[in-house]
């Protein structure tokens, strides 16, 4: 798989889909849901708490599986992903799973290390790969690690951080969450550095990568640490970090190879929102890709929603909005997340509504969006400019209401004008270009809309039109069959 041109599909496995020959109702008359505090679903239910039911969000569950997964390969390949992203699925009682009680089980409720392998298998046979979650961070408080710490046992009390009255350490107040002592070497060896640690494990199975758990909490200390002892054996892995902030500067030298670019989603939805103009927006655009650096900035997850937020069609109802926020999320750099059921218009507010079960019904699928982010995935897998090429930002350089800008590789003639057109009018607007190698009377097509008329390249400047409301990709092409605008001689090093 070539990460270039990598299509994340993000998962909550407990919520995707039931493996057969489980129904629902098979699935969740199993023991395991029976547990004191815990409360079920039908597939088609929402999640919100019924009162003196759960004792919280985190126990209601639907019975999904990583069976069910597999079902949905077929599905998931059509689509165009390259790459799946499963939030944790290691042993915990919560539905979520962010708080382990074994690092090195896989969730009964998902099913078995042999089903893991099986759907590794399966992804490697489609070309396709897997990253896993790490919450290295903090484990549930019934974790044994914890329960021998609590007891005065050697080496766990060593693992944990307990103040004079015995009080640990806890994620954001939560008692049930206890935070690790990432500086503890034993524990070290166990999560990240010694050769059967909890990372290599999976590594060695053949996942891809890691995303890794509230990234300021784990700390660049323990970052480099990870990669140092990963990287020399795993010198492709991933190793992505969650940071729901701007990331400039835990890109270099910090561990991470990419990050969850929040960013990038923020100021997005702020400019689609009218809270910001296009001009700030496109600061922020050039913000995160100098700030992450172009390395940076390409392997990092350009996110629109998550298991974390409020899916993109409650947050923006429009949708021609959300086709603009999705066509950014695929033409900038960066490699493009998609949260299960956005390609087809799920709804759901914040946590727990954005968690809401996957829709298989195709009725109730938004048909234009899925045809949409179809779309986007296929020009991304076409175009080199859009996996890997710089990015030029030209919303500086003009009053519409809309981001502009270059996407080119060293490669003559591999580039793109991207127009992303919030007005609820048609835009068409002389753009000059500081490119050296667009040259004068280069035709230009729109990929959105082939049959529209070409335009032609100026002297360094280029009439661009874009729909109301709308996006327009432009990309050059070869006109004549006896000349060439892209000379060999002109490349550099040639």
């Amino acid at each position: 798989m070539d990460r270039r041109a990598e299509v994340v599909y993000q998962i909550f496995p407990e919520r995707f889909a039931i493996g057969a020959p489980h129904t629902s109702a098979s699935k969740l008359a199993l023991p395991m849901y029976q547990a004191k505090g815990n409360a079920t679903r039908a597939w088609h239910e929402m999640p919100a708490m019924r009162p003196k039911e759960a004792r919280d969000r985190g126990h209601i569950f639907y019975g999904g599986d990583l069976a069910g997964v597999i079902d949905k390969l077929d599905y998931l390949q059509d689509l165009g992903v390259t790459t799946l992203y499963f939030t944790p699925i290691f042993k915990a009682p919560s539905n979520h799973k962010y708080d382990a009680v074994d690092f090195f089980t896989v969730d009964p409720m998902f099913g078995d290390e042999k089903t893991l392998r099986r759907l590794i298998a399966e992804l490697d046979r489609r070309g396709m790969g897997l990253i896993l979650d790490a919450v290295l961070n903090h484990v549930n408080y019934r974790n044994p690690w914890f329960l021998a710490a609590k007891r005065g046992e050697l080496p766990y009390k060593d693992w944990f951080s307990f103040d004079a009255k015995g009080r640990h350490e806890c994620w954001w107040g939560n008692e049930y969450l206890a935070e690790l002592n990432l500086e503890n070497e034993a524990l070290q060896d166990i999560l990240f550095k010694g050769p059967k640690s909890f990372l290599a494990h999976y590594l060695e199975m053949g996942i891809k990568g890691w995303r890794f758990d509230t990234a300021q909490d784990l700390g660049l200390k323990t970052a480099c640490r990870i990669h140092d002892a990963i990287i020399p054996r795993f010198p492709e892995s991933q190793l992505l970090g969650e940071l729901i902030t701007y990331a400039g500067g835990w890109l270099d030298g910090s561990g991470f190879t990419g990050m969850m670019n929040y960013y990038f989603r923020e100021a997005m939805l702020a400019w689609l929102a009218g809270d910001i103009s296009h001009r700030q927006a496109a600061m922020a655009m050039q913000d995160y890709y100098q700030g992450y650096g172009h390395e940076g900035a390409l392997k990092s997850w350009l996110m629109l929603s998550s298991h974390d937020t409020m899916r993109l069609r409650t947050a923006i109802p429009d949708p021609k909005l959300r086709q603009l926020a999705i066509a950014a999320q695929f033409t900038l750099p960066g490699i493009p997340l998609i949260y299960y059921g956005e390609e087809n218009g799920m709804e759901g507010a914040d946590d727990p509504d954005c968690r809401r079960a996957m829709i298989w019904d195709e009725a109730q699928w938004e048909v234009p969006m899925r045809e949409f982010v179809r779309k986007m995935v296929e020009l991304r897998h076409a175009l080199p400019a859009l996996q890997h090429g710089s990015l030029t930002m030209l919303s500086d350089r003009q009053d519409s209401n809309a981001l502009i800008f270059v996407r080119q590789t060293d490669v003559l003639g591999e580039f793109v004008f991207v127009v992303i057109n919030l007005s609820r009018k048609p835009l068409k607007e002389l753009v000059f270009v500081p490119c050296p190698h667009l040259y004068s009377s280069v035709p230009l097509r729109d990929l959105m809309d082939p049959e529209r008329e070409a335009v032609k390249m100026g002297g360094g400047c280029v009439w661009l039109e874009a729909p109301a409301s709308g996006v327009a990709v432009y990309a050059p092409f070869e006109p004549y069959d006896n000349y060439r605008f892209f000379k060999p001689r002109n490349q550099a090093g040639v």
